[in-house]
Order: structure tokens, then sequence, then C-alpha cells
């Protein structure tokens, strides 16, 4: 038997590529840029929370977020519960805006299109005790009556500063 060495690995004469290449360099600074970019997009986002926009509907456009977040721990849970004892009540309160959507939808396409059944079709969506709107002012109700005078002005001027940062984004 012969022992024969494995030959040497070939190296390719320059599948390495250069670093010294301006045009490597100019990639990798552009890579960089864009990690970074990216990095600081993911810290700004985790920092600030989530945007205002994405408020509960219902109780959202009147309580910003920001309050709770200026709470002591103990008694931002104390009013959050009463938000969350009726999450599954606006859970569905969104769903029957679905099929009322839908229900409008066939209105439209009615041959013989009607105004007063698609008025009547928007009315029930937007008015009553069972609109969205009428059961978010309810939790809001609620949530008021259990803020101690100092909660009420720091509700008050929560509202202020959203309302001032959303006139300067238009």
């Amino acid at each position: 038997m012969t022992d024969h060495a494995a030959p040497p690995p070939v190296l390719v004469k320059n599948a390495i590529p250069h670093l010294r290449s301006r045009w490597w360099t100019v990639l990798l600074v552009v890579s960089l840029g864009v990690n970074l970019l990216i990095a600081g997009a993911i810290a700004g986002r985790a920092l600030r929370g989530p945007p205002e926009g994405f408020a509960p509907m219902g109780f959202g456009q009147l309580v910003p977020r920001k309050f709770f977040g200026d709470l002591p721990r103990e008694r931002r849970q104390e009013l959050l519960s009463t938000i969350r004892d009726n999450r599954d009540e606006f859970k569905a309160m969104r769903e029957q805006g679905q099929a009322t959507a839908l229900k409008l939808a066939d209105v439209l396409d009615d041959a013989n299109y009607d105004p007063e059944k698609a008025k009547a079709v928007i009315a029930e969506f937007t008015t009553g005790a069972n609109s969205l709107a009428a059961r978010g002012g309810a939790v809001s109700m609620a949530l008021l009556d259990k803020l101690t005078a100092d909660e009420r002005i720091l509700l008050a001027n929560a509202i202020r500063d959203r309302a001032s940062h959303e006139g300067k984004k238009r």
C-alpha cells in the first residue's frame, strides 16, 4: 500500500476580494450606514413606544396612551382594568362594524339603490347605545369617574400635548 498524501489545496488567486479596493470600501461604508439607520429606527421605536394613532377605537381618542405612562404602576393597572374589562365588548363591536360595512356594500350594490337604506345603515353604525363611539364614551366616563383631581389635570395636559403634536404633523 502506498501512502499518498493529499495534494495541497489549490488557492485560486483573487477568490477573496482585495479589501484595499475602493469599491469594497464604499460598499462596507454604505452597508454600515444602512445597518445604523435600521438600528436607530428600532431604538427610536423602542424609546418612544407605539404611535398614538394606534390607540384602541372607542376611548383611545379621548384618553392618550401617554397619560397611562405617566402614572405609577399600581394606579395604571387599576385604571387599565376598566378598559380591559370591556375588551371583549369592543372586539365584538368592531366585528359588528365589519358586518355593517358589508351591509352597506349590499345596499350600494343593489340595482334599486335607496339612499334612505344607506342612511339607515350608517346611522346604525354611528349612533345609538350599540355604537362603538357610544360604548367608548361610556368606558371613558367610567375611567374619568375613578380619577383624582391631580390625575384629571395630568390627563388634560396629555390631551393638550397630543393635540399640539397632531397640529405639527399636518
